[in-house]
């Protein structure tokens, strides 16, 4: 009996393993491609940065504060997160929040009011004019998500690849 449930806890953890290896190649992929995953309802698009900047590109700035620099107000070009979501019909309606991963499995929960709030959740993919750069390169891109109204900047998401509506 003893071995019978070893057996069958190997084969689901062996099962987790191997769906959890391709959900990191597909975001390995998404990253590497500079696209961003919007999944909502039953529905998953891949959002190219043609796509994103398409929803309204603007100019913002914002405080980073890390644990190696003292905070200082940077320059980022991105889109609200809320005009993303608006550009591919996405109904918020009886939702309560958006959860935004990384290639690296980081994980970030944002409430559907902060995101509603004007100018205050970016996508963004620039910073002080130069693009974010990619993980390989050190960077925190291509997109990062950021809350202005964050002045500890301990709610970013970087290597944004994917965007679930809950």
């Amino acid at each position: 009996m003893v071995i019978s449930v070893i057996t069958v806890l190997l084969a689901i953890i062996a099962v987790s393993l191997k769906l959890n290896q391709q959900s990191m190649e597909m975001q390995k992929e998404i990253l590497v491609n500079a696209e961003i995953l919007l999944s909502y309802d039953d529905d998953d698009i891949i959002l190219s940065k043609d796509d994103i900047t398409l929803s309204g590109e603007e100019n913002f700035e914002a405080v980073l504060d890390t644990s190696d620099t003292k905070p200082a107000i940077h320059s980022y070009s991105g889109v609200q997160l809320k005009n993303i979501l608006y550009s591919n019909n996405v109904d918020l309606e009886n939702k309560t929040s958006i959860i935004l991963s990384a290639a690296d499995g980081y994980s970030v929960a944002y409430s559907i009011s902060e995101v509603l709030e004007d100018k205050n959740v970016y996508i963004a993919y620039t910073e002080d004019g130069q693009y974010l750069g990619n993980k390989d390169e050190g960077g925190r891109g291509p997109y990062e998500s950021i809350i202005v109204s964050d002045s500890f900047s301990n709610r970013r998401c970087k290597w944004l690849t994917k965007i679930e509506v809950k």
